[in-house]
Parts: structure tokens; sequence; C-alpha cells
């Protein structure tokens, strides 16, 4: 069994002008403990992520939801994502459990996971969460979206599910296979399967303890990453054909038009992971994926190095996310979208 003990974070450089390590760490200590406060506090609980959710955002939400439930069995417990659950991430236990919608709930806390920003949840759920007596924020990007009654917050932390692991310890909720699932899906999607530089000895050290408590490697990344369907295999060949490039190959992007998405056979929830192949591109500071959801209507994935906050980009056109791992959309033609994205982006890079 793990010792929690072991899993205490190491001691990090003291930044000037910032806070020193032992004051980071006790306010982390605090957020946690006014978090499990607010969880053991309330009866009727509602849990949210961010629209187009990716893996750390569903594996965050159904962790914590199934934790809280086995736990606390009193405890009501809806798990909310406006769009639904990709077919990549049906795997995850409890994933049938997620709505798109609900009426009114007269909820005692609502938890957002990962969202950088409440409007983030989207338009349908936003007025769900707002109605809950105390709203706690959960996420590992700290900026100026930042909200509600009660903030765990750690930018630190490579991934939410890292956040939400330190939570369950908290709350002494036992992590059972099904959990461990859920938090390792979150932390190996959002670490590019421990390749970004978002990886810390600690992170190493949770997904260690998630692999203990039953989480499969193999068969997590065999299903993210490994098991596409034929139209979405079509549709990536379709995308990447449309590869571009600023001349200086510091910005790269590819687009999915209405136009691809009906010659695959494919849907907006078969583009997951399509931008990695243009981030990987030699050269690249950060790459853009585009697609055409509808006429008019565009949804823009924003990757980076650890050089570029998209974040900001985002934050521009009405999105948000994360400094390497941000999203928004854009009304407008694909050609227009394009063209406003590339040159916000090219405006945010570093001068060499």
């Amino acid at each position: 069994m793990t010792q929690w003990n072991t899993l205490t974070r190491p001691k990090a450089k003291v930044r000037p002008n910032r806070m020193t390590t032992e004051e980071y760490q006790d306010l982390e200590t605090s957020q946690r403990t006014k978090a499990a406060a607010a969880i053991r506090a309330a009866s009727k609980i509602a849990m949210a992520c961010h629209v187009n959710p990716d893996g750390d955002a569903l594996g965050s939400m159904l962790g914590l939801g199934l934790a809280i439930e086995a736990g606390f069995p009193d405890k009501q417990v809806t798990m909310l994502a406006q769009d639904g659950v990709p077919f990549i991430y049906r795997f995850l236990p409890g994933s049938d459990r997620i709505v798109t919608r609900s009426g009114p709930l007269d909820l005692d806390l609502a938890i957002v996971v990962d969202s950088g920003d409440i409007a983030r949840v989207g338009k349908s759920i936003e007025p769900i969460i707002s109605s809950a007596q105390s709203v706690l924020d959960i996420d590992h990007h700290i900026g100026e979206g930042s909200f509600g009654s009660v903030r765990l917050l750690d930018n630190r932390a490579a991934a939410t599910a890292e956040i939400i692991f330190d939570l369950l310890v908290e709350l002494d909720l036992p992590i059972t296979q099904a959990i461990a699932t859920c938090l390792f899906t979150g932390v190996i999607t959002d670490t590019g399967s421990f390749r970004f530089m978002n990886v810390t000895p600690r992170t190493l050290r949770v997904a260690a303890s998630l692999i203990e408590f039953g989480a499969s490697p193999a068969l997590i990344a065999e299903q993210v990453f490994d098991n596409r369907p034929f139209e979405a295999t079509r549709l990536m060949g379709l995308a990447l054909s449309t590869l571009s490039s600023t001349p200086d190959g510091r910005v790269t992007w590819a687009t999915v038009s209405r136009e691809a998405f009906d010659q695959a056979g494919a849907s907006d929830e078969d583009t997951e992971g399509f931008v990695n192949p243009v981030r990987a591109v030699r050269g690249t500071e950060v790459a853009i994926l585009f697609r055409e959801v509808a006429k008019g209507r565009v949804r823009i994935s924003l990757r980076s190095t650890e050089h570029v906050d998209v974040s900001h980009v985002a934050g521009k056109f009405g999105g948000g996310g994360h400094r390497m791992a941000s999203g928004c959309s854009y009304e407008g033609s694909l050609d227009e979208a394009v063209a406003a994205l590339v040159a916000a982006v090219n405006e945010a890079l570093p001068r060499p």
C-alpha cells in the first residue's frame, strides 16, 4: 500500500517576488481543507467540466464523483458535460452517468473541474452551476477567470486529476480501480503520455500510486490513443492534407471543413487528438486545429510549447484553458477564423 507521506511535494526553488515554497504549500493545504469541508457539508452536489471535454476534464470529474458517491452514500451527485462524452472516453467507468442537461437541482454545492472560467462549462450548464449555494473551482490553471466561493488551484500540477488525487487523500476516501483508471486517464492525456514539459517528479509519483490502485497504463493508452474508428482515421488524413505554417515555421495549423466531415462520415468528437501531429511538426511553437462544426461556426484547439501562453490568445475570442492547451470558438467562415487566429498567435509569440 502506498505511504502517503512519500507523496509530499519536493521543495522548489524560490522565485523572486513570489511566495516561498513553504507559503505556497500552506496555502495549498488550506485550499484542500476548505474544499474537503465543502464536500463533506453538502448533500446535493453537481459537477461539471468544460465544453468539448478532454481526458483530464472527464477523468477528474468522474474520479471525484465516483469517490464521493462511494464514500458518502447519502450524497446525491449529478455529473454534467454540455457536449457529452466523446467516443474514445466512453470506456471510462461511470461515463454513462454523465448527462448533457438537467433541470433545477436545488444544489448545496457545485464543483467545476479543469475549466479555467465558469463560462467554459457552456451556456446550458452555467445557470445550473451558478444556482448552487457554494461553488468549488478545481483546476491546474490559475488565471483571471478563476471563480467560486472555494478554490482549489495549483498551477504546478500537470493535470487537474493530480489535484483530485490529493483531495481524495484529504477526504480519506478509498481509491478503487475505477477511480484510479479515471484519474490516470486525466494524467496521461494532459501530459501527452508524460512527454510534455509539465511533467514533474510529483506527477510520476501520483501516476505510480494510481497504477498501484489498479489503473492499467497499457489498456488506458490503447483506448485513448490507439482506438480510432475508421471514419475518424480517414478524417485525420483529410485534416493533415491541409497542413500549413507561417514562413518562419513557428505556427502550424490544419483545418477540418464541413466538406471533410461529410466526406469521411465523421463528427466533431472524432477530432480528439488531431492537434497533436500538428504540434509535432519540427520547429512548431504553436499548433492550431480549426474545425468547421457548422457553417459560420469554427471550433479552435491551440497547443504550444512552454514559451507561449495560448490561454491568453483563446481568451481574446471568448475561450480559455491552460497555458499550453486551450480552445475557443469563432463566429465566421473557416478562412476568416484561420486569418484571425494565426494573426493573434503571431502577435503573442516572443520575438527571437
